[in-house]
């Protein structure tokens, strides 16, 4: 039996360029400029939804857990796309760098919201372990369930 090829794929190695900022990038669905290429080119409408947007609420509470969430969704989905990136191209120094700077960012936004509001991580409740009293360092309760979806 002759096999027969119905194409061949010519896939260009992904090069270092302008990357998005972190509240495009989400939006986006990469950090990587060039490779942003919409499906429908008359429609660049990017994400909506509870992930890419703070609600118009009245709570300045529920608002600034919005907003620390929605922070906090950016730079993890730039780290993980930079991750991505560098699975590929592990010895590209740039963004050995940035990578280095997001996962601080995300783990300053990750303790800041644990302190502020409930822990997001087992490493964000380690935190409150070391800085807060026994009674009101196992608070998971305090967050939502996962199926309730966003900060409510």
């Amino acid at each position: 039996m002759k096999i027969q090829h119905l194409a061949m794929a010519s896939v260009p190695i992904q090069t270092w360029g302008q990357i998005y900022d972190n509240q495009t990038a989400l939006k986006k669905g990469t950090i990587f400029q060039e490779l942003d290429m919409p499906f429908f080119a008359a429609d660049d409408g990017g994400m909506s939804g509870c992930c890419c947007q703070v609600s118009d609420t009245a709570d300045p509470d529920q608002r600034e857990r919005e907003e620390k969430m929605l922070q906090i969704y950016q730079v993890c989905f730039a780290a993980d796309d930079l991750r991505l990136y560098l699975d590929t191209h592990p010895q590209d120094m740039q963004a050995l760098d940035l990578l280095k700077s997001m996962l601080a960012q995300r783990k300053q936004l990750l303790k800041e919201f644990a302190q502020r509001f409930f822990p997001l991580t087992m490493d964000c409740m380690e935190e409150l372990y070391q800085t807060g009293t026994s009674e009101n360092c196992y608070c998971w309760q305090e967050g939502p369930m996962p199926w309730e979806g966003a900060c409510v």
